[in-house]
């Protein structure tokens, strides 16, 4: 069910992507070919698709194992029995991501309450953009939590990429 949720949420993530290319396009050609940006669209793209793409992707980038990993200490670490390692990195940023879901869920619906919107000329309501906050943030602390008890054996220890 996980990994479902978090294939979901990359497809989320990938439509964002695909509207802010489209967008940006658009915006650069009407700038240049008809002397005039289009109203709103950095607004769109800096408090909608890019929220939307940084945290729709966390979890399911994580499971696949692309975020940076800084693999100085790996070799020592690999000598550490039951990946105990990998589970109190696991912990420290499942904790770390739950205080974020906390916090941002509080924050969204404050801003839902409060009916946030853009100054400006266009007037976005900014209080849709904060619900991508805690959902990303909650999908990716439930992913860690999984692998707290069971660590991802990911492709590059299979292959022997980490020697």
């Amino acid at each position: 069910m996980l990994a479902f949720t978090e294939k979901i949420a990359m497809a989320v993530a990938m439509i964002s992507i695909f509207v802010m290319m489209i967008s940006i396009s658009a915006d650069a050609m009407s700038r240049y070919l008809l002397g005039s940006p289009i109203t709103g669209q950095y607004e769109f793209t800096q408090f909608y698709l890019l929220v939307i793409l940084i945290f729709m992707a966390l979890s399911r980038t994580y499971m696949l194992g692309g975020h940076i990993r800084i693999r100085l200490l790996d070799r020592a670490l690999q000598k550490i029995p039951y990946d105990l390692s990998e589970r109190v990195n696991a912990l420290m940023a499942a904790l770390a991501f739950g205080v974020l879901s906390y916090v941002s869920l509080f924050e969204a619906i404050e801003k839902f309450v409060n009916q946030d919107r853009l100054f400006g000329v266009v007037q976005f309501p900014i209080y849709w953009s904060y619900v991508w906050v805690p959902l990303g943030s909650a999908l990716i602390t439930l992913r860690l939590i999984f692998e707290i008890f069971r660590p991802i054996q990911r492709r590059e220890n299979i292959e022997g990429g980490g020697q």
